[in-house]
């Protein structure tokens, strides 16, 4: 009987007493192994709310609105928390539904029709509707808020179908515009009564309502009124999972080196973008780091119609060659780069082999097309025909860039490189407010270093098409194939990602062999977060601020739960 176990400390005699306790132990022990692997068969960890989150950022927030954050990374970071959005993408660079709990395309490309979620609440309580959403288009659209967004608004039509469902219609197809849905909601109730006028100025602008996974809860401010803290709590009437951190913060700093010094000190648990040039500085138990690839692509463009030497594919060609790609990249110290030769597409690795680096290729196709150095001063020269006349021309170029760190010393390298190709590069480096209005609007340059900008949704159309060639276009190569247009104007059209990926590859194919630009890398966002920090799943973001797409099931605390 089980009982009688109970009375073996009394029968047995004091020399089997240590080995029945041996036995004993062995035995529970055995037994609460089996138990702890069954249940760990039997759950799984799941997320649980708990912890905070503190992040150091450079500049103070001014306008917390999805309708003008487009100008400013802080207020768009900030943004993607506290306002939800139609569509979203997720850390892999593929849409997903938010707001919209699904979404459908007409076969013609011209109609999108959104079901919105039932279960979607404003911060305030009250639910979030069809008409909070034609509102807020309606308010993008119009000219007196002075929206960036307006652009991307501009000839679409949204109306109201019921309650939970909308639709947007397209005067022409273009698979793009999905990306537009990708847009932060307004509350109707909360900004219908604010003055357009006023609306940039508002405090709901810096105390903001929306629907999104965290809520505002307070500004912190010196004694001069600057903001040194913004701080968020988890919104618990969420629609989607999560979020699971409590509290989310950002503090805000003077200087990329006070923000360093602050995490150092542990001020603060993340931030972004590390340079590339300090990533060692941050390895350890205590951090992890995801190097995010970025759409934004820099080249070298070079303008024939400004430096009529550049007309010859054969000098475009040795001044590719006569960059080397690997180093420039090295050169991009603030937040990190990987070449390409890719004008839009990124390839897999993000490496290609066709425009490689050779100074003895480039020397070699500068003679063969017939530039010398006939006066011996150390520049090639040659006469070519110029409309009606023959001149004389010397390869000596002025090269225009922003006065970003990184691209001055590109500049730099390459002024130093071409000097050895037998090339005069005088370099210009001005704020962007100057380059674009004084240099890129009106194409004034003979080279411009500079980046290209692409959204998940590739559209090559405005950099790439002949239409784009005039202000306010943005093919600052002014390129020109008439077979280019076309496929890029059927890639827009198709609603297939399929058919658009193959249009897009031939289109590059065919750009890379014209080389109207040196295409040099595409653009890192070194990303930190503290190690704590569980179900974060990045990879690839269109914008800084992509990075909290998915923030809601990033968490802190786990509990073992049964499948």
């Amino acid at each position: 009987h089980p009982r009688r176990l109970f009375y073996l400390p009394y029968i047995l005699d004091r020399p089997e007493k240590p080995n029945f306790a041996v036995i004993s132990i062995n035995q529970i022990s055995s037994i609460l192994g089996i138990l702890g692997r069954i249940y760990f068969r039997m759950t799984i960890p799941a997320p649980q709310v708990g912890g905070s989150y503190t992040e150091g950022l450079l500049k103070e927030p001014r306008a917390v609105n999805p309708i003008y954050s487009l100008t400013s990374d802080t207020d768009r970071d900030i943004t993607r928390l506290v306002f939800s959005r139609l569509l979203t993408y997720d850390g892999e660079g593929n849409p997903e539904p938010d707001l919209a709990e699904k979404f459908e395309v007409s076969e013609d490309g011209k109609i999108y029709t959104l079901y919105l979620r039932s279960n979607a609440l404003w911060h305030d309580g009250r639910p979030v509707t069809a008409e909070d959403v034609i509102f807020t288009i309606k308010v993008i659209q119009n000219p007196q808020y002075k929206s960036p967004l307006r652009p991307n608004w501009q000839g679409v039509e949204v109306e109201k179908l019921d309650e939970r469902t909308l639709r947007f219609v397209l005067k022409t197809s273009y698979a793009p515009f999905i990306e537009n849905l990708a847009v932060g909601i307004l509350p109707q109730h909360l900004w219908s009564a604010v003055n357009p006028e006023q609306a940039l100025l508002h405090k709901l602008n810096l105390q903001p309502i929306g629907s999104g996974p965290y809520r505002f809860s307070r500004i912190r401010q010196n004694g001069d009124g600057a903001i040194t803290s913004y701080e968020l709590v988890r919104n618990s009437n969420y629609y989607r999972a999560g979020p699971y951190i409590k509290k989310i913060a950002f503090r805000f700093f003077k200087t990329e080196d006070e923000l360093i010094s602050a995490w150092k000190r542990g001020r603060i648990d993340g931030f972004g973008p590390v340079p590339a040039g300090r990533l060692q500085e941050f390895e350890g138990a205590r951090a992890a780091i995801y190097s995010l690839a970025t759409p934004r692509i820099f080249g070298l463009f070079f303008n024939s119609s400004k430096a009529p030497p550049f007309a010859e594919k054969e000098v475009r060609q040795a001044f590719s060659a006569a960059l080397d790609k690997k180093k420039i990249a090295e050169l991009v110290s603030s937040s990190g780069a990987v070449r390409t030769d890719a004008a839009f597409l990124m390839t897999p690795s993000g490496i290609t082999d066709k425009q490689s680096f050779d100074l003895g290729k480039s020397r070699e196709l500068l003679d063969k097309a017939g530039w010398k150095d006939s006066d011996q001063d150390g520049i090639r020269d040659k006469t070519i025909r110029e409309g009606n006349k023959r001149v004389t021309r010397q390869l000596n170029f002025t090269l225009y860039t922003s006065d970003w760190p990184d691209l001055v010393k590109i500049a730099e390298y390459m002024q130093v490189s071409f000097r050895e190709l037998g090339a005069s590069l005088a370099i210009v480096a001005q704020p962007f407010a100057t380059l674009e209005t004084e240099v890129i609007r009106p194409r004034n340059f003979d080279m411009l270093l500079f980046g290209q900008a692409y959204g998940y949704e590739i559209d090559p159309f405005p950099f790439w098409h002949s239409s784009q060639i005039k202000d306010p276009g943005l093919n600052v190569a002014l390129y020109n194939n008439k077979k280019v247009d076309k496929l890029l104007e059927e890639a827009r059209r198709s609603s297939d990602p399929e058919t658009r990926r193959e249009k897009y590859l031939e289109a590059q194919r065919i750009i890379s062999d014209d080389l109207p630009a040196a295409i040099l890398y595409y653009q890192l966002y070194n990303y930190l977060l503290p190690v704590r920090i569980k179900g974060v799943e990045l990879s690839q973001i269109a914008l800084p601020a992509d990075r909290f797409n998915e923030i809601h099931e990033w968490h802190q605390k786990t509990k073992r739960v049964f499948k």
